[in-house]
């Protein structure tokens, strides 16, 4: 506040006009007080997720090792980052591989069904739901009117893309570390929650008909054809559309009955055949305009598709044009 006019803010400091010195007034913005006082907070009250969390692991295991039989008393959700985790659930075998979901429910029996034959890396997140029931009705249960109010996570195996979740799993990961083993922890039950509802729009977006995934993979393989020629392998177009390869490259197939790899090679050596037949150009360049950098590789992959050698179909494609023509 101003000495001689009085004047004042609670936002800022305006200036007295006395002071105006024929360039302009100064107007500074107010500093808080900090004689003693602290700083205005928010006090939320904590939500009720429903949901607890139990324990959160990361485990290595080594060759020859194989699960123990056992009876979880509570939810376990599994993230296998490397190797495969060979296991029964209840009564259902399954393979966990890297990048995929086990969900064990309450009461479930687990045990190996064989000793790993590779080092085994994976996630462990244990955790209880206040309220949960069992349906058959798949993970499309969730889409109805209840939609608002449930979430439907798959049983089991998890085939869903897994890139986010992953990342979620290391964070919780820390997140549990820097609270404690075995201290209870709002941030990590409602983390946990979260994790549990990505599952949920992931496995809801998967098993969400064939419409879905018909759209989607129609554009990957339009990608994949605009793209063949250059330098990209399943991971690059996993990336390129934020799926994991491993989930791809499995409704790829289902979809076109061919898979990702493979379809790249048939579209490039379709090209090399073109190019055989209709220019002077030597089996290093074609193999080059096609995508391949190594040219004996190029060779090797155009004779398992053909039955000839590059130079060999240049040759015969005459004799076989003039037969077709009669």
């Amino acid at each position: 506040m101003c000495r001689r006019c009085r004047s004042g803010s609670t936002m800022v400091e305006k200036a007295c006009p006395d002071d105006y010195d024929g360039y302009g007034l100064s107007i500074q913005p107010a500093r808080p007080e900090r004689k003693g006082r602290s700083m205005a907070t928010i006090i939320g009250d904590m939500p009720s997720v429903g949901c607890t969390c139990r324990g959160v692991s990361q485990f290595v295991r080594m060759a020859g090792w194989s699960q123990p039989e056992l009876v979880c008393e509570d939810f376990a959700l599994v993230l296998v980052r490397r190797g495969i985790l060979p296991v029964r659930v209840d009564d259902v075998d399954l393979r966990v591989g890297p990048g995929d979901l086990m969900l064990v429910p309450p009461q479930g029996r687990v045990c190996g069904t064989q000793y790993v034959t590779d080092p085994l890396e994976y996630f462990s997140v244990h955790f209880d739901l206040a309220s949960w029931r069992r349906s058959s009705l798949g993970v499309n249960a969730s889409r109805g009117d209840e939609s608002d109010t449930h979430f439907a996570l798959p049983l089991y195996g998890c085939d869903v893309a897994t890139d986010r979740l992953t990342v979620m799993f290391n964070q919780l990961h820390d997140i549990h570390a820097s609270h404690g083993e075995g201290a209870a922890s709002p941030y990590c039950d409602c983390f946990i929650m979260a994790m549990l509802m990505e599952l949920a729009y992931q496995a809801g977006r998967k098993g969400g008909g064939e419409q879905f995934d018909h759209v989607v993979l129609q554009r990957v393989n339009d990608w994949i054809k605009a793209n063949a020629f250059d330098d990209i392998s399943v991971a690059d177009i996993a990336e390129q559309f934020n799926y994991s390869a491993g989930w791809l490259s499995t409704v790829y197939k289902q979809e076109f009955g061919v898979g990702i790899a493979a379809q790249i090679a048939n579209i490039r050596i379709k090209r090399a055949e073109e190019l055989l037949m209709s220019t002077s150009m030597s089996v290093a360049q074609v193999a080059q305009a096609t995508g391949f950098n190594d040219a004996k590789y190029f060779m090797r992959v155009f004779k398992q598709h053909t039955g000839l050698t590059p130079t060999r179909y240049r040759t015969s494609f005459p004799l076989r044009h003039y037969r077709a023509g009669r």
